[in-house]
C-alpha cells in the first residue's frame, strides 16, 4: 500500500481522533484477483470514538467507492457500488473479545495491538463487503 498509517487504536479512540484519505486501488495487492480493473480509488474514513463514560472503545469505519469486479455469468467487468459503514468494538485481550462475541453475535470488534495498519483494516473490510459470486444486477448481464 502506498502510504502506510499506523495508530494505537485505544488511544487513538480514547482521544476520539479520525483519518481521512483516498487509496489507490492498485495498492491493494489482495484485491488484485477479484477485480477486472485496479483504476480508480476508495475513500475511507476512520474515526474513534468512546472513553469517557463510555464502557468501550470503538472504531467507526466508513469507506466509498466504485470496484470493478468480474461477473461471474458473463466474466466481463462491472461497476460495484462500495458502501462500507461498521463499527468495530475495541477489546484488550481475545478472552474479552470472545466474552462480547459470545453474549453478542453480532458484535464485530477486534483485539488492539498497540500498533493497528489502518490501510489492512481498510483492505480487510473491502475484502469482507465483496460479493461471494459477483454478478452484473439482475437484467443487467450480457449472458442473460
Amino acid at each position: 500500500m502506498s502510504e502506510q498509517a499506523v495508530i494505537d487504536p485505544l488511544r487513538f479512540a480514547r482521544d476520539g481522533e479520525s483519518l481521512e484519505r483516498s487509496v489507490a486501488v492498485a495498492s491493494m495487492p489482495r484485491l488484485d484477483d477479484r477485480l477486472a480493473s485496479t483504476d480508480g480509488e476508495i475513500r475511507f474514513r476512520l474515526a474513534g470514538q468512546g472513553g469517557g463514560a463510555a464502557k468501550r472503545l470503538t472504531l467507526r469505519l466508513r469507506i466509498e467507492g466504485e470496484l470493478s469486479l468480474i461477473c461471474q455469468r458473463c466474466l466481463e467487468g462491472y461497476a460495484f457500488r462500495l458502501d462500507v459503514d461498521e463499527t468495530l468494538v475495541l477489546a484488550r485481550s481475545e478472552a474479552e473479545l470472545a466474552a462480547w462475541e459470545d453474549a453478542d453475535p453480532l458484535c464485530e470488534g477486534l483485539v488492539a495491538e498497540p500498533q493497528l495498519d489502518v490501510l489492512g483494516l481498510v483492505e480487510d473490510a473491502i475484502l469482507l463487503a465483496l460479493p461471494m459470486v459477483p454478478r452484473h444486477p439482475e437484467g443487467e448481464c450480457p449472458a442473460e
